[in-house]
């Protein structure tokens, strides 16, 4: 790779990070915004969760479709029209006059997003060559982790100075921004004849499969685990779920290549990333309530109380990137998955009596795991996909983080709803009963934790340093056959 085509590259990983951290950067600003945007809007605790989990719904329903649309259309064509389709619902967003017109417009921001990120990570993914793609993945997911970690300081400030709306709003000269840029920067994506048939069983079987699970997810808090007809919308799911498999393993043009899962850690990475996903938004959506709820912060007190917190997420997650890259994704993942459950273990101890001060190193130490974990997470979901496949290969990861995002704020907000104290005044038992059940369930995510970094053991495959592309490139063909070279794929280097 030349100096200059080097440079183009980096920008293309610049831009698509940059696209990538806009999307997740509007789910998770939104979280120290939903208790005044509730009070404002009339929402229940209901409501508010469904401001975050519409967003994931619509996300994951359509992102399968997204990532199939990079793959047979080009990542350029489908980036740009994520990006357009998202600056003009975030400007209605901002503008929604009730609960139920915002709720249903954070779904149409979910439907945008499910095409601006499979094609994000395709561009990122395809920028360099199989040997060198750590460190750009590592960015990504560092850049990914940013926007997370960010969020809810970012979210606090515009709410605190200008209201809620203005977290929609600004959405719309960035995206506008970044459309331009792409222009500009994205190689023009080669006109090619779409491989084959469309493959509409497989698209009509995953939108249900993962519209079922997420919806169950969300129901799970206000119905409750044992009823029925959230159990029944799971078996639907489920059954949806197994049809899908059964179309994609008989299809001619298949939406999801079940080989990707033989490939070394796709499987792995993409389970691990999920349950640290599900830990860290679990972490922000409910603290950030407790502390405006429970401490009595304001907005942006709350976000400069977690700070130190997402800083440290921030800062430590492309460090990690690079650090895969070099030793292997195993390592940090299994360090960064048990310091996270130290970290909620000791947060696990919170109380009503606790402060700010209190919980500060039980926060930093979580932070310092969930960067350490971030990174290479995605880098052994994605390293040993061939190019032909990065799309749908992004959309599958994309899919794992969004599912991971409803199942931990479903699973938390189940054991949080039995302490909360809903209205605007919270007296001191009310105090006591909020912070003993959001113990109990940073208690369980430190489990879920640990249990995590023990399947990262067994389960994540040692790699050869990434200057050894031929061991990755055989790998890759050891998996997926012949098939994984088709004529006219070209060369990763766009």
């Amino acid at each position: 790779m030349t100096r200059g085509a080097g440079r183009r590259a980096w920008l293309a990983v610049g831009l698509a990070s940059a696209a990538s951290f806009l999307v997740l950067l509007d789910d998770s600003a939104v979280a120290l915004s939903l208790s005044r945007m509730g009070q404002e809007l009339g929402l229940a605790l209901v409501g508010i969760e469904w401001v975050v989990n519409i967003y994931s719904l619509a996300f994951a329903v359509l992102v399968l479709w997204g990532g199939m649309l990079a793959d047979r259309l080009g990542a350029r064509r489908v980036l740009c029209a994520g990006l357009a389709a998202f600056a003009g619902v975030s400007l209605a967003a901002g503008l929604a006059s009730s609960g139920d017109l915002l709720i249903a417009l954070r779904a149409a921001q979910g439907m945008s997003a499910a095409f601006i990120a499979p094609a994000a990570l395709a561009v990122v993914t395809t920028s360099f060559p199989p040997g060198r793609r750590g460190a750009a993945l590592g960015v990504w997911a560092g850049v990914s982790a940013s926007a997370v970690a960010a969020g809810p300081l970012i979210g606090a400030v515009l709410t605190q100075v200008f209201g809620w709306r203005s977290i929609f709003l600004v959405n719309v000269p960035l995206a506008v921004l970044l459309l331009l840029v792409a222009v500009l920067v994205l190689p023009v994506d080669a006109m090619t004849v779409p491989r084959g048939r469309l493959d509409i069983a497989g698209l009509l079987s995953s939108a249900t499969a993962l519209s079922f699970l997420v919806l169950g997810l969300t129901q799970a808090t206000s119905l409750g685990w044992a009823s029925l007809v959230v159990w029944a919308v799971f078996g639907t799911a489920a059954v949806a779920s197994v049809a899908f498999i059964a179309v994609e393993r008989h299809a001619e043009n298949p939406l999801l290549d079940l080989a990707l899962f033989r490939l070394p850690n796709f499987a792995a990475g993409n389970l691990l990333g999920l349950l640290n996903l599900a830990i860290m938004c679990s972490l922000f959506f409910f603290l950030a309530l407790y502390l405006q709820r429970g401490m009595l912060l304001r907005p942006l007190s709350a976000g400069l109380a977690l700070l130190p917190f997402t800083a440290l997420i921030a800062i430590v997650a492309p460090l990690a990137g690079r650090l895969a890259d070099r030793t292997g994704p195993r390592t940090p993942i299994v360090t960064g998955l048990w310091l996270v459950s130290v970290g909620l273990l000791l947060l696990s101890r919170i109380g009503p009596e606790s402060t700010v001060r209190d919980v500060l190193p039980a926060l930093l130490i979580a932070g310092l795991g969930l960067g350490l974990a971030s990174s290479p997470t995605t880098t052994a979901a994605m390293s040993s996909v061939p190019t032909r496949s990065t799309g749908i290969g992004g959309a599958t990861v994309t899919v794992s983080r969004l599912l991971g995002l409803a199942l931990g704020v479903a699973v938390m907000g189940t054991i949080v709803s039995v302490g909360w104290p809903g209205g605007t005044v919270i007296t001191g038992g009310q105090r006591a009963v909020f912070a003993g059940a959001l113990g109990v369930g940073f208690a369980v995510n430190a489990a879920l934790a640990l249990l995590g970094g023990v399947a990262a053991v067994v389960f994540i495959r040692p790699t050869r340093p990434a200057s050894s592309p031929d061991a990755k490139s055989s790998e890759v063909d050891s998996c997926l056959g012949d098939s994984a070279a088709m004529p006219g794929d070209g060369p990763d280097v766009p």
